[in-house]
């Protein structure tokens, strides 16, 4: 390898973002990037000339280290998971990788460790949860999250028999929108939807996003059925009026069922079951509208007023 070719590879170790050391056939530390010193704390200066051991955390047994070294000095390449100790003396957990490094004659001279971290940050905790709880588009809880709080809502009813309302919603004509403007305008117009149904309703109130262009709504701590319909007729006249998107006026318009607990249902399944099928009722009688399902007669009582 020419000179150019070594200064190449030098700065491409430097700037990986992976830990990476080099040590001589004793185990000193030769070389070492700068993901290695942020991951443990530690100085360059205070890591040349040294061991790695100056990174033992004690969490591994010394058999453990045996085999390490009986691998790597049979010129094999050793693989594993090893918790270290940072400067600050709190712990870290990595995948590490040791190479042997030969000469031409097959010696070993050195060895190069490469580590990935397993260790994730609050910061990263916080965000994979955002992540896997939260709809990527809108930002509004997910169908996994809305179960979940579901589930939580029903437990805290069920001791009084509070009443609270689930809402499912489901924009009309959003297929045709998506058809005759693009994706990227239908997920602006999701967006949009989104925000406008969160300044609808209460803070204590859920909106979620289950899946395409279907919604839910959980509406807990009622005191009677009349502030759902009130709720819900809020709902249809605030999504009647046209989004302003890019350059054009979308027109669209909602679909709303609602179910109660405990009348229209003791589980997240019924309430969710009973839910949908009044809201395909309120979609079925031409949309923009919302329907209450009751168990004791079919869906469809309680129809909304004329639109004007």
């Amino acid at each position: 390898m020419n000179k150019q070719g070594q200064q190449l590879l030098v700065r491409a170790l430097e700037a990986a973002t992976n830990a990476i050391l080099i040590t001589d056939r004793s185990g000193h530390i030769v070389w070492l990037n700068e993901a290695f010193c942020r991951l443990s704390g530690y100085p360059r200066r205070e890591l040349l000339g040294q061991t790695p051991h100056m990174l033992y955390s004690g969490k591994q047994s010394p058999s453990f280290y045996q085999d390490l070294w009986q691998t790597i000095l049979a010129g094999q390449p050793w693989q594993g998971e090893l918790v270290e100790r940072r400067k600050d003396g709190s712990y870290y957990r990595v995948n590490q990788v040791i190479t042997p490094l030969l000469d031409p004659s097959g010696a070993i001279t050195h060895f190069i460790a490469i580590q990935h971290s397993l260790t994730v940050s609050d910061q990263e905790h916080a965000e994979m949860r955002r992540l896997a709880y939260h709809d990527g588009l809108t930002g509004l809880p997910n169908r996994i999250l809305f179960l979940d709080l579901l589930h939580q809502a029903i437990n805290h009813a069920a001791p009084t028999r509070q009443l609270f309302a689930l809402m499912f919603l489901d924009l009309d004509r959003f297929k045709s929108i998506n058809d005759s403007l693009g994706h990227a305008c239908g997920d602006k117009l999701l967006i949009a939807v989104s925000e406008r149904l969160g300044r609808a309703v209460r803070k204590s109130d859920v909106v979620a996003r289950l899946s395409g262009d279907e919604f839910a709504l959980l509406v807990t701590h009622l005191e009677h059925a009349e502030v759902v319909e009130a709720l819900a007729r809020q709902l249809v006249a605030s999504l009647d009026r046209p989004f302003g998107i890019d350059e054009h006026a979308v027109q669209t318009h909602i679909s709303i069922g609602i179910s109660l607990y405990p009348r229209d249902g003791q589980s997240a399944e019924e309430l969710l079951s009973r839910a949908d099928a009044a809201m395909y009722q309120a979609k079925a009688a031409g949309g923009g509208a919302y329907r209450f399902c009751l168990v004791d007669q079919p869906c469809g009582a309680l129809p909304s007023p004329p639109k004007g």
